[in-house]
């Protein structure tokens, strides 16, 4: 279609005449941009690594107190020290996401009023999976009635989960990055 200057000038003249978009319309925008690519980057967080890379794991846990200590004090590092490199790498992925959205709730009143609001919706559009939503709001701090809202999870359902799901379970039961968690809670 060949380009025809006038038309190009009419119509930046008739956007200009528009009035501006409310704020609160442009920040709702903004975030929900933010969540898709959030939602997106989860996505991708676990590819690489394997359910039986996630049972190795959870199995090392288990039976071997030394590797929980470690663990415990920094999943990342003793992960890639037992040569789980792809779940060493989900791990640090996954960390650091789940700061960042500690630090989210901390610096972000709207979305801690959606958050007290719908607590699995919120979390859901920033990717967070329901089974894991509990322990991640109780490492944050949030209040009891904030929790209340939260549906029951059965624990024996964990076999069920999706991987991602199982990966933060083990994660977020580090005391290390429970720790992590409640320091960017706290906004140090």
């Amino acid at each position: 279609m060949p380009a025809n200057s006038h038309a190009d000038d009419q119509l930046a003249h008739l956007l200009r005449l528009l009035p501006l978009a409310p704020q609160g319309w442009v920040l709702k925008a903004q975030r929900t941009l933010l969540d898709m690519s959030t939602r997106e980057q989860h996505e991708a967080a676990a590819e690489g690594m394997t359910d039986r890379d996630l049972a190795e794991l959870a199995r090392e846990l288990e039976i071997d107190p030394l590797f929980r200590k470690r663990f415990d004090a920094d999943p990342v590092a003793a992960a890639e020290a037992a040569g789980m490199r792809e779940c060493a790498l989900a791990l640090d992925r996954e960390l650091r996401e789940l700061v960042a959205l500690a630090e989210r709730i901390t610096n972000d009143d709207v979305y801690r009023e959606e958050l007290d609001t719908d607590p699995v919706a919120a979390l859901a559009a920033a990717g967070m999976p329901a089974a894991t939503a509990e322990p991640f709001l109780e490492a944050v701090g949030v209040p009891d009635e904030v929790l209340a809202k939260l549906p029951e999870v059965v624990a024996h359902q964990y076999e069920q989960m999706p991987l991602r799901a199982r990966l933060l379970t083990l994660l977020i039961g580090s005391d290390a990055v429970a720790e992590k968690i409640r320091s960017a809670a706290r906004g140090a």
